[in-house]
């Protein structure tokens, strides 16, 4: 069996979980994740089925389910030979070998990225990307097309599907055109690839592949090209002067290339939809909305005297808020190829129309609206005016690059003199901006919205919320997968960010559990930011996976004594090797994936007492034992909390609550058991029966840990003293 690179650690997020009775087959004396590392071809076009070929860093044998977000693409391993597994040092550069799965894309699918996971009997995986396409996909041959002169035929239109696969490798495609064609080339590359680990192919600055675009006449003259349209993706659009053929040249910006590098190009002769003005419509109101599309560059005033694309959105009173993709029809046009970003919400909204670029003509707002603007000049800065009383908190929340569109939001609050109180700049895991503000006094304020490097252009568009706020909170945590066997246990870890001054308690709660699976109900009390989400399966579980959405829930103090109920979905984030031998860094991802496996090399891990009271100022102790598969022998660690090295990333125990002596325990040969002392600081605060679990993990390499759990202990303490309690 192919294992991981040596830099390459797993467990950090994704804490996989033990195992039961009953013996396994000869197989992976040590059992990570299923580590994808290339899908190839990376699309299918919508309504066709064919062959992928999903590499992976482990075994994907018998595997037994597929889960796309979207929901609505079916995927199935292919009937082939079952690979040999055995255990090998991980190599740094192996993607591990590749298996065939049969991609089913029904007809009403809509065009983009989907994210997908797989679980076997054995495990589950990582994250791995597939481009559902509106063009017949066309795979790069085994022919040589690194000059122009050897380059492979491609039809207009078509998704073409190809790998930059070493160092200065270059691939061309040859297109035939005809004069005042518009010709429109979009590269996915780094959104196919973006949540791939071990995509340092020459760390510590070459990563994801950064795609360059170049259209070149039969004669070798450069027509068009384009860099980081969307990220590094690029897109070319230009207009052919002449009828004859065309070279299309994709490669690496930097001339990088490795195996992981796979791409898919849509070639069509269409202005691409980009997006839609506004971005958002209200629940139950129709708006007009112009269309905004990609346009040729090589051609001066491309859209003069050229109407603009418009449609109309008709939305239902009752129709889902949020963000969604939609397939647009232009006026008197046919269905355009690629959907556009539209927000639904219950709130009014508003379209800016540029003229509010001052203080003294800021637009007025009530609140909760949404605003929808655009930069058409470059250095614009839009103003808009609101009234708060003093200590309201206001949420100011915008939305563009999240959306693929190009604006990177600065916010400015200001009061009614134009006096700087509050700024906000980038949000979590994106370049669009948002910023909680508390008004100091009764007042009327201002709020000043721009493009950070004071940019301008067609997708220079962002969308505005602005609602009236209070104390809030987020989730955050280490549950990107999991895994158990019938009879055992996982773990993961919330870490929640309190805002506003709330202090109340958080419910947590996992939806759509695998079957046979039950999750220890958890409250997070006032005064506390983090748990532990305890699973378990039953003994007679089946072998099974599901996506699991894991959310808290409080009720949020607002204005005159009121409270709302509040749901607050996890931000979920998958880790990501990238570069050098101990840093990691972080892709926001939608899944959660929990599966129910076969018994793994750990069979057990069991702790007594399994009820556990503590004072203030006292002591007790737990005694853990594992129970080893026949297949490994190695060192096991011990913890009370998510370690990677000596840093904390998933805690548990309470405030005041610590281990005695080292906090790790290491179990070397035939050692099965050791104990933890918890001692109780004089301060600790009153809790019940609080669930928490002891966490065994199994060293893959020298970074890479495999995570797993022990049943629930469930821990009290209570008021008074150690020394009274002992009378």
């Amino acid at each position: 069996m192919n294992c991981p690179p040596p830099w390459f650690r797993c467990g950090l997020a994704g804490l996989l979980v033990l195992a039961v009775l009953g013996g396994q087959a000869k197989a992976e004396s040590k059992i990570s994740f299923r580590q994808i590392t290339r899908t190839h071809p990376v699309a299918v076009q919508r309504g066709q089925s064919r062959t992928v070929r999903v590499s992976a860093n482990f075994s994907l044998n018998q595997s037994h389910s597929t889960f796309f977000l979207p929901a609505g693409v079916k995927m199935t391993q292919a009937k082939e030979a079952r690979r040999k597994i055995e255990w090998k040092d991980p190599m740094e550069s192996d993607i591990g070998e590749d298996y065939g799965f049969l991609v089913d894309v029904p007809a009403g699918q809509l065009p983009g990225v989907r994210e997908f996971r797989i679980a076997t009997e054995q495990s589950v995986s990582s994250v791995g990307h597939l481009l559902v396409t509106e063009f017949p996909v066309v795979v790069e041959t085994g022919k040589d097309n690194s000059t122009q002169a050897g380059a492979q035929v491609v039809p207009v239109p078509s998704a073409v599907c190809g790998v930059i696969e070493a160092f200065e490798d270059v691939d061309h495609f040859r297109i035939h055109g005809r004069a005042g064609q518009e010709l429109v080339c979009q590269i996915y590359a780094q959104r196919v690839t973006r949540t791939i680990h071990c995509m340092a192919i020459q760390y510590p600055k070459i990563h994801l592949m950064d795609a360059y675009l170049t259209l070149r006449d039969a004669r070798g003259r450069v027509v068009a090209e384009n860099d980081n349209f969307v990220g590094g993706d690029a897109l070319l659009h230009c207009r052919l002067p002449a009828s004859g053929d065309y070279d299309l040249e994709v490669r690496d910006s930097r001339y990088a290339g490795d195996p992981r590098y796979v791409y898919c190009v849509e070639i069509s002769e269409s202005p691409l939809p980009l997006a839609a003005f506004p971005l958002a419509v209200q629940q139950g109101k129709r708006v007009d909305v112009e269309l905004i599309t990609s346009d040729p560059t090589n051609v001066k005033d491309p859209r003069a005297g050229t109407p603009r694309l418009t449609t109309t959105w008709d939305v239902a009173a009752d129709a889902t808020p949020g963000w969604g993709m939609v397939q647009v029809t232009a006026a008197g046009k046919k269905k355009l190829s690629n959907p556009v970003p539209r927000l639904v919400t219950g709130y009014p909204q508003l379209v800016a129309d540029g003229k509010n670029n001052s203080l003294e003509r800021a637009r007025p707002l009530v609140l909760p609206v949404g605003v929808n603007g655009r930069f058409q000049r470059p250095g614009q800065t839009h103003y808009y005016r609101f009234t708060a009383a003093k200590d309201a908190v206001t949420y100011f929340d915008v939305q563009s690059q999240r959306r693929g569109l190009a604006v990177d939001s600065v916010l400015i609050v200001m009061d009614a003199k134009g006096r700087v109180l509050a700024t906000g700049d980038d949000g979590h895991f994106t370049k669009d901006a948002s910023l909680y503000f508390r008004a100091p006094a009764d007042g009327e304020y201002v709020v000043a919205v721009r493009d950070l490097n004071r940019r301008a252009g067609g997708r220079f568009v962002y969308h505005l919320a602005v609602t009236p706020s209070g104390p809030d909170f987020e989730v955050h945590g280490e549950f990107y997968y999991g895994m158990l066997a019938p009879g055992r246990h996982a773990i993961w870890f919330v870490r929640l960010k309190r805002l506003n001054g709330f202090n109340g308690p958080v419910t947590m709660t996992v939806e759509g559990l695998p079957r046979g699976v039950q999750f220890q109900p958890v409250t997070i009390p006032a005064g506390m930011d983090h748990c532990s989400l305890i699973f378990s399966a039953d003994p007679k579980a089946p072998v099974n996976a599901s996506l699991v959405r894991v959310r808290g829930r409080a009720n949020l103090p607002r204005g005159d004594r009121r409270q709302i109920e509040a749901v607050r979905d996890a931000h979920v984030l998958c880790e990501l090797r990238r570069a050098g031998a101990s840093r990691f860094v972080r892709a926001p991802i939608r899944s959660q994936l929990l599966g129910v496996t076969k018994p793994l090399d750990i069979r057990g891990v069991e702790v007594v007492p399994r009820e556990l009271s503590l004072r203030p100022g006292g002591k007790a102790t737990i005694t853990v034992r594992i129970k080893r598969s026949p297949e490994y022998s190695e060192q096991v660690l011990l913890n009370m909390a998510l370690l990677f090295f000596n840093k904390k990333v998933g805690q548990q125990l309470p405030p005041g609550v610590t281990i005695v002596e080292e906090t790790t325990r290491k179990l070397t040969g035939d050692q099965l058991e050791s104990t933890f002392t918890l001692a109780a600081g004089p301060k600790v605060k009153p809790i019940k029966r609080f669930p928490i679990a002891v966490v065994a993990r199994v060293p893959i390499t020298y970074t890479i840990m495999t995570s797993y759990a022990s049943n629930p202990i469930f821990l009290s303490i209570t008021t008074g003293t150690a020394a009274a309690a002992q009378k």
